[in-house]
């Protein structure tokens, strides 16, 4: 009879301790969360800082190039200077 008495008693112990177990993970998984996202991040960062020079030098190309298009549009008319005013004494850029 002993054992009959003595089983719910150790159940409720091992319940006890499974909640104890499960509000410690329900405290402590916000903290570790933070601190590995922290990690992750500046793991990240650290190659992304690599990849922004990379791009900063692709943008700073792709304004160059874009700059020098735009100042040195062709201005100059068709083959025939149909495009060309009557009145311009001007000669047509070429």
């Amino acid at each position: 009879m002993e054992t009959t008495k003595k089983e719910p008693a150790k159940m409720a112990k091992t319940l006890g301790f499974i909640g104890i177990g499960l509000c410690a993970l329900c405290c402590a998984l916000p903290i570790v969360g933070i601190i590995g996202s922290a990690g992750i991040l500046s793991t990240i960062s650290l190659y992304a800082d690599h990849a922004a020079l990379v791009f900063l030098i692709l943008s700073a190309a792709f304004l160059a190039v874009w700059f020098y298009r735009k100042r040195h549009v062709s201005r100059s008319c068709s083959t025939d200077c149909s495009c060309q005013d009557a009145n311009d004494t001007k000669p047509p850029i070429k």
